[in-house]
């Protein structure tokens, strides 16, 4: 058990050094984008999904209604149409929250319990974990990147050698995923109240 974590830790600091190597030469966007990711991802990502997804709805949503009655057809049309694509498009992560949790708790189980019966349960559990906690599930996705994001840029900013010192990376990544997810966690159990 100690070794497959070493090895996962192992990997990790690998495919953090090959990110670092190219990714992080845009430090600025890098650093900008983690910060905001990594404090307001939840925010940010429904966001996005309801403004492509009613984007989406009001483009079809205009051409139904301009074929019906111009122009205040297309006008309609577009604004009900958009509201049931972007309520649309959030649902729909839901249901892909449940599929993507399958995956990673297959891929995790797998990797723990070997061939073991337990990986099929772990991973239907794993996906209704996501489907019922998407939110937390999506806070700890983005602070995860955000900070990955953030301490390559800031790092690349500073000049630090990180190479030289993979653990150091690992924690700092470390304490900011855990500040940005605190933080998110904060916000949204203190707007719920």
């Amino acid at each position: 058990m100690t070794e497959n974590i070493q090895t996962l830790f192992n990997e990790l600091v690998r495919v953090l050094e090959q990110v670092n190597s190219t990714l992080f030469d845009f430090w600025p966007v890098a650093l900008t984008v983690g910060i905001a990711l990594c404090f307001f991802g939840f925010k940010l990502f429904r966001f996005s999904v309801f403004i492509f997804g009613f984007i989406i709805g009001a483009t079809i949503g205009l051409g139904m209604g301009d074929l019906v009655m111009k122009p205040w057809g297309g006008i309609i049309g577009a604004v009900i149409v958009g509201l049931l694509g972007g309520y649309g498009f959030l649902f729909i992560i839901r249901i892909a929250g449940f599929f993507i949790g399958v995956l990673l708790g297959g891929i995790i189980g797998a990797y723990f319990l070997g061939e073991s019966v337990w990986v099929i349960p772990t991973a239907i559990f794993s996906g209704l974990c996501a489907f019922f906690l998407l939110r937390f599930f999506i806070m700890g996705s983005t602070s995860c990147w955000g900070a990955l994001l953030a301490i390559g840029g800031l790092s690349r900013l500073l000049q630090l050698p990180i190479r030289e010192h993979p653990d150091l990376l690992i924690v700092s990544e470390a304490i900011l995923f855990a500040v940005g997810l605190g933080y998110q966690i904060f916000t949204y159990k203190k707007k719920s109240q």
